[in-house]
C-alpha cells in the first residue's frame, strides 16, 4: 500500500522551499460559492468573519481539495484601494480574520490568498497598467494586503494576472511584483505568479512558482486553468500547483462537480 500523501500544509512548505509539491496542491480560486452554503447574499457573507470562516470550512469539506482560499483575486484590492487603510476595509478585515481562524481550525488544509496582480489592479481602477507610477501605487496596496494575510498565517500567496501584461511594461511590472514574492518567502510561504499569457513569463520574479495555461506550462511549472470550470482539462503530470485565472465562475453545485473531477484527474496523473 502506498504511503499517504503529506498534508497540504506540509506540501505548501515544500513548495516554498523547493518549488515542488507531490501530489500537487489543487487550488482553484473558489470562494464566493461558500455564500450559498451559508444562505447569505454575497456581500454580507464576505464581510462577516464568522460566516466566512464557517462557509469556507464547509466548502472545503464539500469540494475535497486541499487548499482553502480566503481571497480569490477578485475585486477585493480595488475596493480597498480607495480607503485610508486597506486592511480596515470590511471585506479585507473579514478575510484576514477568517485566515487567522482557519489556521487553528483547518489543520489539514493549506491556506491560500490570491490577489490580482498590479497590472490587473490598475485596470480595475481605470488607470494605465503600463504606467510605472501607477504600478508602483498598485504594488503598495497589494504589498499591504499580502503582509496582513501572511501575518495571519496564509501558506500560499498567488499574484494573478488574468489578462496579458502590457507590451510596453518595461521592467516596471517585475519591480513591483518582486517585493510580493520576497515578502511571501520572508514569511516562509509559497509564492506563485499566475499569468494568462506566457509572453510575461520572462518577467516573473525569481523564487515564485510560475503558473501558465495548460498548453503553455512546461514540465515542473504550475498550471493556470480557465476561470470557467466547463473548460477544465486534465493538467499534465509534474505540475506542483494547479490554480485558476481568477475566481471560479458558476454556483456551488457546478464548482463541486468540477473540482471533484479535477482532484481525481490530478491524483491519477
Amino acid at each position: 500500500m502506498p504511503a499517504p500523501a503529506p498534508l497540504a500544509r506540509s506540501r505548501a512548505r515544500l513548495l516554498a522551499r523547493r518549488g515542488q509539491a507531490s501530489p500537487p496542491l489543487v487550488c482553484p480560486l473558489v470562494l464566493a460559492q461558500a455564500a450559498e452554503i451559508e444562505a447569505l447574499p454575497l456581500q454580507r457573507f464576505l464581510t462577516d468573519a464568522t460566516k466566512l470562516t464557517n462557509g469556507l470550512l464547509a466548502l472545503h469539506g464539500a469540494l475535497g481539495n486541499d487548499v482553502i482560499v480566503t481571497a480569490a483575486a477578485d475585486g477585493l484590492a480595488a475596493e480597498a484601494a480607495g480607503t485610508g487603510s486597506v486592511t480596515a476595509h470590511p471585506r479585507v478585515a473579514a478575510a484576514i480574520e477568517a485566515t487567522r481562524r482557519l489556521v487553528a481550525t483547518a489543520d489539514e488544509a493549506a491556506l491560500a490568498v490570491a490577489l490580482c496582480g498590479p497590472a490587473r489592479l490598475a485596470a480595475q481602477l481605470g488607470q494605465a497598467p503600463a504606467d510605472p507610477a501607477v504600478l508602483e501605487r498598485c504594488g503598495a496596496v497589494l504589498l499591504e494586503l499580502a503582509k496582513a494575510f501572511l501575518q495571519a498565517g496564509a501558506n500560499l500567496l498567488l499574484v494573478v494576472e488574468e489578462d496579458a501584461l502590457p507590451a510596453e511594461r518595461g521592467d516596471g511590472w517585475r519591480s513591483v511584483a518582486t517585493p510580493l514574492v520576497n515578502l511571501a518567502r520572508f514569511h516562509q510561504a509559497a509564492a506563485a505568479v499566475v499569468l494568462a499569457d506566457p509572453a510575461g513569463a520572462a518577467d516573473a520574479p525569481r523564487g515564485a512558482v510560475l503558473c501558465l495555461p495548460p498548453s503553455d506550462a512546461a514540465a515542473g511549472q504550475g498550471v493556470a486553468l480557465s476561470a470557467d470550470p466547463a473548460a477544465w482539462g486534465t493538467p499534465g503530470p509534474g505540475a506542483p500547483l494547479v490554480t485558476t485565472l481568477g475566481p471560479v465562475r458558476g454556483g456551488f453545485a457546478e464548482a463541486r462537480a468540477a473540482v471533484a473531477l479535477l482532484v481525481a484527474a490530478v491524483g491519477e496523473a
